[in-house]
């Protein structure tokens, strides 16, 4: 997650020092420090301003200054400098061939609307299993949906934050993702709907094995921001995100203190003859199901992911 932006900031920057940055030469873009010693991202150009209003997380600064109007997001919060750097990245972005600054305002302003959402570390933190199954859910999205199906399918499919009863489904084919801690023999099924269909699907599980914040492994806001690197679209950017928050999801540093390491990834075809409860066999008066599966017991069922 570490992107050319973040390591241009973590180069150092005096107060009040700023540098030019992107490829668009006709969009003026500066990322710096302010005089609070804030890092910040500047748009400098000739338009009309709107009202913008800040987070508690990036302050927004609209001023004048010898006839140069400017608009600035400043991190109030540097320990999200990374998640502000893939921000600034998707701005700059978002003005690619733009020729005017207008249009340019336009796009940054839209932009930042987008973001806004995400950074409220303030509504109170994913539980750690919470967090390991949609770091299981993410991994399957960045290592196998968008590899293999791109961009716009992987995020279609992706109905997992919205509490469906398949993690993805598209075609004709199903994905249900589990996350265990590692050396845990079983699968907990938390409805009987999940492994229950006419149609055949898989059920991928994950092992993670929780590390000290400091070992190099899988954190949530880093697996987020590898994600947003391969979205090309500021639309699919949105999707992604608004998913995200369905999910309960914020931008917040406290995630950073879970850190995992994948011990395993299984991939099972949930076929004729895998042990699953359907609902065709169960009595009607009975609502809900919650089971585990003994892994050891599906091996027959296991193929490569």
């Amino acid at each position: 997650m570490k992107n050319s932006i973040y390591n241009k900031f973590t180069q150092g920057f005096e107060c009040g020092y700023f540098i030019r940055i992107g490829e668009n030469r006709d969009i003026n873009l500066y990322i710096g420090k302010d005089e609070n010693a804030h890092y910040s991202i500047d748009f400098r150009g000739n338009y009309h301003p709107a009202k913008i209003v800040g987070s508690k997380v990036i302050e927004v600064s609209q001023f004048m200054l010898d006839d140069i109007q400017f608009l600035r997001f400043s991190l109030l919060n540097s320990e999200l400098l990374e998640c502000f750097s893939l921000f600034c990245c998707d701005l700059i972005n978002s003005t690619k061939g733009v020729v005017d600054d207008e249009t340019a305002y336009k796009q940054l302003q839209t932009r930042y609307l987008s973001w806004k959402r995400m950074f409220k570390p303030n509504r109170g933190l994913l539980s750690e299993t919470e967090i390991m199954g949609l770091i299981g859910e993410l991994l399957y999205m960045r290592d196998n949906m968008i590899p293999t199906f791109g961009v716009d399918a992987a995020l279609e499919s992706w109905t997992g934050p919205e509490h469906t009863h398949k993690d993805y489904s598209m075609n004709n084919c199903w994905y249900e993702i589990k996350t265990i801690s590692s050396g845990k023999e079983s699968v907990r099924i938390s409805s009987l709907e999940q492994l229950d269909s006419d149609i055949e699907g898989a059920l991928i599980v994950y092992s993670l094995e929780r590390m000290s914040p400091s070992f190099n492994g899988i954190k949530l806001n880093a697996l987020i921001g590898e994600i947003i690197e391969l979205i090309p679209i500021a639309i699919q950017r949105d999707l992604f995100l608004a998913k995200l928050e369905l999910y309960g999801y914020d931008f917040s540093p406290e995630y950073d203190n879970f850190v995992f390491a994948v011990t395993a990834c299984v991939l099972y075809k949930v076929i004729e003859g895998f042990p699953r409860l359907v609902r065709r066999d169960i009595p009607a008066s009975v609502s809900r199901i919650q089971y585990e599966i003994i892994l050891s017991e599906i091996e027959i069922y296991k193929t490569e992911l």
